[in-house]
């Protein structure tokens, strides 16, 4: 499974039915259960080329997984409309 792939199926376990629900980088972190040391130079990129606001060097993903998060708070995050229209066709 490619990271993006583990990223969305950890966001669809913490999104519940109705995937409104915000997370945070660690909660995606947690729910993979992997540790800082992997996450941070291979699935952190991944997760910030995912988001809809990502700056423009960001690492470049898949164009299926570009924009299905978009940051709300400082450090909290949520999925876009795309996003949740591609974890149910999942």
């Amino acid at each position: 499974m490619i990271i993006p792939e583990q990223i969305m199926r950890a966001v669809s376990t913490l999104g519940g039915q109705d995937q409104t629900v915000v997370f945070t980088r660690e909660d995606i972190r947690h729910q993979i259960g992997i540790g800082r040391p992997k996450w941070k130079p291979s699935y952190s990129p991944t997760f910030q080329g995912m988001r809809s606001d990502q700056p423009g060097g960001a690492l470049k993903v898949g164009e299926k997984y570009r924009n299905v998060f978009r940051k709300v708070a400082r450090r909290k995050n949520t999925l876009t409309d795309y996003g949740r229209t591609l974890l149910k066709s999942a």
